[in-house]
């Protein structure tokens, strides 16, 4: 059996407003309850064509009492690392950076985020870019979770619980706890179609993203060692397949 969990990236007081009510506004309809995916001090001269929006931190606080989940997304989205150890990208905010320097950019974001809006138990790399050291500093500043990895189910690795990313858009899935992680800034007038038309078709296999963060914790000891052997299986997959097409068409 397959279930569905969204995620949206690059959210931030500078973005594409019009897409990101868009997303919202569907989201909404369907009473689908993603991980919104915050960037604590936004630097990101990409996103800087926008203007920043105001009330961005009281509009994230109403999204967060409607039970939409709050992560960090990295500290400033800036490229001065390397791709890490997923190797999605060649660059990244984090990867293979000194285990100090990380230390410091995560704790900032996070004394951001808690004093604008909550305490992040979430962490989202821009660009997938982490590495051990980034786990290291992640639970140094108390995070429970990266929303990341290749595999079908959430694991437990270095210390902390990830919860895999293998999707940028919907598609069909055959089973795990799939998380299709959306870039609102992005999107075009067929992405929000597509976006639409898939929901309708998979409603009863979509859920709210909480329900993700307590799978690991809920599951058994079976499940566990079950699905750890699928994760192994899927990645002997993806590593040669999905991953070479997905960083050719990069």
């Amino acid at each position: 059996m397959v279930k569905y969990f969204f995620r949206l990236d690059d959210i931030a007081p500078n973005m594409n407003w019009e897409n990101f009510n868009k997303v919202k506004k569907i989201f909404k309809q369907y009473k689908i309850k993603p991980l919104i995916a915050v960037i604590p001090d936004v630097r990101d001269p990409k996103l800087s064509s926008w203007a920043a929006n105001e009330n961005f931190w009281s509009i994230m606080s109403e999204l967060l009492s409607d039970k939409w989940v709050i992560g960090q997304h990295g500290y400033q989205h800036l490229s001065g690392g390397d791709g890490g150890i997923l190797h999605i990208h060649n660059s990244g905010e984090f990867g293979g950076l000194d285990l100090e320097l990380q230390k410091t950019m995560i704790a900032s974001g996070k004394e951001i985020m808690k004093e604008k809006l909550i305490n992040p138990k979430i962490f989202v790399a821009p660009r997938h870019s982490l590495d051990k050291n980034t786990v290291k500093a992640l639970l140094i500043s108390d995070f429970n979770f990266i929303s990341d990895g290749i595999a079908l189910y959430p694991f437990k690795k270095w210390g902390i619980i990830w919860l895999p990313q293998i999707l940028w858009r919907p598609r069909w899935w055959l089973f795990g706890m799939i998380t299709v992680a959306l870039h609102p800034n992005a999107m075009i007038g067929k992405d929000f179609d597509n976006l639409e038309k898939f929901i309708e078709k998979n409603s009863k296999k979509i859920a709210g993203f909480l329900e993700l963060v307590n799978w690991y914790s809920r599951a058994g000891v079976f499940t566990k060692f079950f699905t750890f052997f699928i994760n192994q299986a899927f990645k002997i997959i993806w590593w040669p397949v999905f991953w070479t097409k997905f960083r050719i068409s990069k």
